[in-house]
């Protein structure tokens, strides 16, 4: 699972090793992941978590992610895409992508189709993309924020593209034993948004108050992947029940036309 070294990755990765899951986790750093590895193997009790390294900006370290795990597993049961990253500026990853593009949403997308042919090998299998409902709708003309970047709007655009490339999903995996969900953990206590301008970041501490520790938003993913709830496919699941997405979320001309662009901006054959 990507995201899998601090806040609710790291939670849900923990839960599901407690319950004797095989896990890897993806780290950008090795060496911090291979730490949180040993750390959660020593807490759970099980010889069975490691760690790959991964950068989820670049494509290039997502194909040797994909080729290295299948080296070493035969069989995937589980894909939990939960990786995000928020910045306050432009900034291009190593594709010259804009940032949270390349790793929020391109990310997702290339990862799972490179393990497609094993998650399929190994059904029943499940993709999960943590999210929120983001009512952001993508600017197909300016995906990259070119002509003008917004930081908040260009994150919360990876959010609705997180469900747009979902349901896309969903619908070409009907039939072949895995499905694919998105799920919204609700608020939690982590640092992903510590970039934000100072008023969001105080009105976001007012929030927090009511927030949720990472653990207790964790429990609800682990449990929409141990549970029947997990055999649904195309849902928006929240607190373990399927939720209304936002309108756009479901305009399959809108799915089409981002899977059709991430696929050519990740070089992937239609």
């Amino acid at each position: 699972m990507t995201g899998a070294t601090r806040g609710i990755g790291r939670a849900i990765a923990h839960g599901l090793a407690t319950r004797g899951a095989t896990i890897v986790l993806v780290a950008r750093d090795r060496a911090a992941g291979e730490s949180v590895a040993a750390e959660m193997r020593a807490a759970t009790g099980t010889s069975e978590v490691s760690a790959l390294r991964c950068d989820l900006a670049s494509q290039a370290s997502i194909r040797q992610l994909a080729s290295e795990f299948k080296q070493r597993h035969r069989t995937l049961h589980v894909l939990v895409n939960c990786a995000g990253v928020f910045k306050s500026t432009r900034v291009l990853s190593p594709d010259g992508l804009e940032l949270m593009f390349a790793t929020n949403h391109l990310g997702y997308f290339l990862l799972t189709n490179l393990l497609l042919d094993t998650l399929k090998g190994s059904a029943p299998s499940i993709v999960l993309n943590l999210t929120a409902p983001s009512t952001t709708q993508p600017d197909f003309e300016d995906l990259q924020g070119e002509r003008r970047f917004r930081a908040l709007r260009a994150f919360g655009a990876s959010k609705m593209e997180n469900l747009l490339f979902t349901f896309a999903l969903a619908r070409r995996l009907e039939g072949s034993g895995v499905t694919a969900n998105a799920v919204h953990p609700g608020l939690a206590h982590t640092q992903l948004m510590r970039e934000t301008p100072m008023p969001f970041r105080l009105f976001m501490g007012v929030l927090n108050r009511f927030a949720a520790a990472p653990a207790r938003a964790a429990e609800d993913v682990v449990g929409v992947i141990t549970a029947q709830a997990a055999a649904a496919n195309g849902q928006f699941l929240h607190r373990r029940k399927s939720i209304t997405a936002p309108a756009y979320a479901l305009d399959q001309d809108a799915q089409e036309r981002l899977w059709q662009a991430s696929l050519e901006l990740c070089g992937l054959a239609p």
